[in-house]
């Protein structure tokens, strides 16, 4: 049987059941030693600052660590040949520009087309063979030709392919030639040397039909 003291504190396992004081259990908690002159943290094994050369040693590492400078890289200067093995990169406003050398149509006709082709012509009249009325610009197809020539011929001579000049004859000049000199069907194969002749009167044409107009237009005619 338990023997309760009449002290609080004072209590005892007297008995079979062998119950102990409590008290005897308890555990001391321990403080830390701080000194008077220490200040706060003494005793809590904080480290010292590092120095300014350790410092800097620890950051350089840790730059290191990193890897390489992904970063967008500064642009290549192609200016220089040398640096890819080609020619240097000439620029648009360093290309010089070929001035025409003609001003217009009429020079092309009067100081190249007259000076240079001469072939044998015809009697006019329609008599067949080559013909040519020295009132060209009269005739509206020959005026549109000769114009379409000077064009090409200032285009292939401003070019840098060797080829280009001889293209011009071949392809240009002399498709046209054959039609404005034609003497049988050409627009001046009727012209006579007293210049009584006008040419060839203009193609007839008629209105073309409602019903035709969407195919040519492919839209629907307004009203």
């Amino acid at each position: 049987m338990v023997d309760f003291a009449t002290a609080a504190d004072d209590w005892s396992a007297a008995d079979d059941t062998n119950y102990e004081d409590p008290s005897d259990y308890a555990v001391e908690e321990s403080e830390p030693d701080v000194g008077d002159d220490e200040g706060v943290g003494a005793g809590w094994d904080v480290p010292d600052e590092p120095d300014a050369d350790t410092a800097d040693a620890v950051e350089a590492a840790d730059d290191d660590s990193q890897g390489p400078d992904l970063s967008d890289p500064e642009p290549m200067d192609f200016s220089d040949p040398a640096l890819y093995g080609g020619t240097a990169i000439v620029g648009e406003e360093d290309v010089p520009e070929i001035e025409p050398q003609f001003a217009n149509v009429i020079e092309f006709v009067e100081q190249f087309f007259t000076q240079v082709i001469r072939r044998k012509m015809g009697l006019g009249g329609g008599n067949g063979g080559n013909v040519w009325d020295p009132r060209w610009a009269l005739y509206p197809e020959v005026a549109g030709r000769l114009k379409a020539l000077w064009f090409a011929y200032e285009e292939a001579r401003a070019s840098d392919k060797p080829s280009a000049m001889s293209a011009w004859w071949i392809q240009h000049f002399d498709a046209h030639f054959r039609v404005i000199c034609d003497g049988d069907n050409g627009p001046m194969s009727d012209a006579t040397a007293d210049g009584s002749w006008m040419g060839h009167p203009a193609l007839k044409y008629e209105p073309v039909p409602r019903e035709l107009l969407d195919d040519l237009l492919d839209e629907r005619a307004e009203d």
